[in-house]
């Protein structure tokens, strides 16, 4: 569950300007803030890790200034990478081309000057990482700023953070954990893809984020009957004997893979579907064999995709 940092719509009008402004006065990225009225905002954060987090920030207005005198401190080296979600929002940074585009990334240098600024009612969120931790050259990262739509990675990891925050709120804490190092390792590989500077890192870096980057493609082609060893190394560019001996490495096997999550996806389905027949549900998630599906799901779930249909339903009335 995120932390609430601020919420405005519990302070009294004439506090929240202030609290606002206090808020975003961040001592680890300084920078200029001006908040005009009403101020109304709300900042959801959470952690993903040493070096590593998640904000969300829905506000009225207001206007972050970065400049070179800012940028004299001892602070971490970060990096941001942000999602537009709603709204109306800019951003004027490096060579940055169509900041001001709703749902597409926005990758920032926090060790560089910018001007970011929100004019209405508006959704954005970030994936803020200390240079440390994202393992990645400064110089690698900034070159990738004007390049980022190029990367093959970039609509996985679009789909991904427009997707974290609510999938983290519904999962424990050990597999939020997992989910958290995931997203660290699918930034750092984005950014490596996009960026035009080469050198040892870059294949090291790639090689190590191939299996993060493999489980994401998969969660977000589940239903895709042809789901395979073939597809994943052509959309990673490596070779088949690759991506199954990436699996093995930790001690897993492909094909189950896929098949836990479809089989976990199916279960959703069915208790929140009564009426949709299991048949359906099982092609919905490419199971060409009714039976075959109806085998596996008891093997998981110890009961029949009818008899789980049946017991959620019941518990729903």
């Amino acid at each position: 569950m995120p932390v609430v940092l601020l919420d405005t719509a519990l302070l009294p009008l004439r506090q929240r300007v202030e609290a606002v402004h206090a808020a975003l006065v961040s001592p680890v990225a300084p920078a200029a803030v001006s908040v005009p009225s009403p101020a109304l905002a709300r900042i959801s954060h959470w952690s993903l890790g040493p070096g590593a987090d998640l904000l969300h920030h829905v506000s009225t207005g207001h206007r972050l200034t970065r400049t070179s005198k800012h940028l004299q401190s001892d602070n971490p080296e970060r990096v941001s990478l942000g999602l537009p979600r709603s709204g109306a929002s800019q951003i004027r940074h490096r060579d940055l081309v169509g900041g001001d585009r709703v749902g597409e990334l926005q990758l920032v240098d926090l060790t560089s000057p910018y001007d970011f600024w929100v004019e209405e009612l508006s959704s954005v969120q970030a994936v803020i990482v200390d240079y440390t931790q994202l393992g990645i050259p400064i110089d690698a990262a900034r070159s990738a700023i004007p390049r980022l739509e190029s990367s093959p990675l970039y609509e996985l990891v679009r789909r991904h953070l427009f997707e974290l925050p609510g999938v983290l709120d519904e999962l424990g804490p050990v597999p939020a954990a997992m989910l958290s190092s995931s997203t660290v390792e699918l930034v750092r590989a984005l950014v490596a893809s996009a960026s035009a500077t080469e050198g040892p890192w870059l294949r090291d870096l790639m090689d190590g984020t191939l299996f993060t980057r493999l489980t994401a493609y998969i969660r977000q082609n589940l239903r895709a009957p042809d789901l395979g060893a073939v597809r994943l190394a052509a959309a990673h560019g490596v070779s088949v004997r690759t991506v199954y001996a990436t699996f093995a490495k930790e001690g897993e096997q492909l094909s189950e893979w896929v098949m836990r999550l479809r089989l976990h996806g199916a279960h959703q389905e069915l208790a929140e579907s009564p009426e949709v027949t299991v048949a359906a549900v099982a092609r919905s998630w490419a199971f060409a064999d009714p039976r075959h599906f109806a085998r596996r799901f008891r093997d998981e779930y110890g009961m029949s995709p009818v008899e789980w249909q049946r017991a959620a339903s019941a518990t729903h009335r």
